[in-house]
């Protein structure tokens, strides 16, 4: 047999194997809301999980970075929770209702000090106007694009006091990024704070999504709910769960859920050092608005 005569056999022979799907394994939060005592807990198992996974995406969907039920933290947490995030190593967040409450210049701050996406498709700044977040990114992780769009809701939310957002309906605003989605795409995930109920509703009206990661609502999704081809969850609340959600991406398109769990955290007791010091923070900022207060009337 000739040499080029083995080649094309070879080459056929190539062609003929199957391909073999390619693993995906996504950790993912919501409504953490400044529960610091959490976080050193849930490092450890983030950086355990990364040690048992190939390929993987670290996620939040919302309501990490303010809390009114935790005022003290709320005067200092938000730059500490987002160092947090950096160093965890986050790849995408879903701008919460909670995200927005101190205002668009701190956002701007935050969004900025921040080394992962921040999105949020369903406020679209005005025509001359823009926003510190993103609709949507497409995160490459080598063999694999995944395209990630944000989501929020229009519950319990700051955005009025915010003329340069323009509300969209979920749908609408899914309806509009997908049709904007790059060609090469192995997965779509929708990373929502809505409420597990509000993205099975969408998930019904929009296809093409392939995993819907949802917050607000506070629910445990102890196995994926899959209507259609979508398959949604969510880790409660306060970082008590982590989620983890491991696929199989076939190299024909579509995807097969191969495992999910939600993992549980531990939560560390207070720190007498670290509540001393946000105690004083918290005089200082009382101390700082009283001199200028006073010096107003001078």
């Amino acid at each position: 047999m000739s040499r080029q005569k083995l080649a094309v056999m070879l080459g056929l022979v190539l062609v003929a194997l199957p391909v073999a799907a390619a693993p995906l394994t996504i950790l993912y939060t919501n409504d953490l809301h400044l529960r610091f005592e959490r976080l050193g807990s849930l490092e450890r198992i983030i950086t355990e999980q990364r040690e048992s996974a190939g390929d993987l995406l670290l996620l939040d969907a919302g309501d990490t970075w303010q809390d009114f039920r935790q005022p003290i933290a709320a005067v200092w947490g938000a730059d500490e929770m987002v160092e947090w995030m950096n160093r965890a190593g986050y790849d995408a967040m879903a701008l919460g209702n909670h995200d927005f409450y101190w205002g668009a210049e701190r956002l701007a701050e935050l969004a900025a000090q921040g080394r992962f996406a921040l999105l949020c498709s369903s406020l679209r700044p005005i025509p001359g106007s823009r926003a510190p977040f993103a609709p949507a990114a497409t995160l490459d992780l080598g063999g694999l694009s995944v395209h990630v769009v944000g989501l929020t809701t229009c519950e319990y939310h700051a955005f009025s006091a915010m003329p340069w957002l323009q509300y969209v309906p979920p749908v609408e605003a899914l309806q509009t990024e997908l049709a904007r989605r790059p060609e090469g795409v192995d997965l779509t995930i929708v990373l929502a704070h809505i409420p597990v109920a509000d993205a099975i509703a969408v998930a019904r009206r929009v296809p093409g999504i392939d995993v819907f990661i949802t917050g607000h609502s506070h629910e445990e999704t102890r196995e994926p709910l899959v209507i259609g081809g979508t398959a949604i969850v969510q880790s409660g609340c306060f970082g008590r769960m982590l989620g983890r959600l491991d696929l199989e991406i076939e190299p024909t398109g579509g995807y097969r859920v191969v495992g999910h769990r939600l993992i549980p955290t531990e939560k560390a007791p207070a720190e007498i050092g670290r509540g001393l010091r946000q105690l004083a923070r918290v005089l200082a900022a009382l101390s700082l608005s009283v001199l200028l207060v006073v010096s107003s009337f001078r």
